[in-house]
């Protein structure tokens, strides 16, 4: 007989110390990560999708070196909405909440909030 459910996943299989979960505030990375749906795993670390907070909460950003020889980072999103931004390493290491290392996708929001 076929198996309709994935097996259960052990916490221990996805915990760490060293990493955090959060839930998608805003729609910077739509339609890749969708807000209040979606969740993403964080650890600080290189290049990548990272999870600042600026100010007022938690916002995700890509981020890349400007290869500038001034240490300079780009800030930009998925969605086209919204322009690209700039920082010095400095001001990204001062607001940094981490990497995201996984995403969540909520498939069925009435099954979750049942279970």
């Amino acid at each position: 007989m076929l198996d309709l459910f994935a097996p259960q996943i052990d916490p221990e299989a996805v915990y760490s110390n060293r990493l955090r979960i959060h839930r998608v505030v805003g729609d910077g990375m739509y339609p890749r990560l969708r807000d209040g749906f979606d969740f993403v795993l964080i650890k600080p670390v290189g290049e990548g999708t990272y999870l600042f907070h600026n100010g007022i909460g938690p916002e995700l950003y890509c981020v890349a070196s400007t290869m500038d020889g001034k240490r300079g980072l780009r800030l930009f999103r998925d969605n086209p909405h919204y322009s690209d931004g700039f920082m010095t390493l400095e001001d990204f290491e001062g607001c940094v909440l981490g990497i995201v290392v996984a995403d969540v996708k909520i498939r069925n929001s009435r099954m979750l909030a049942a279970a």
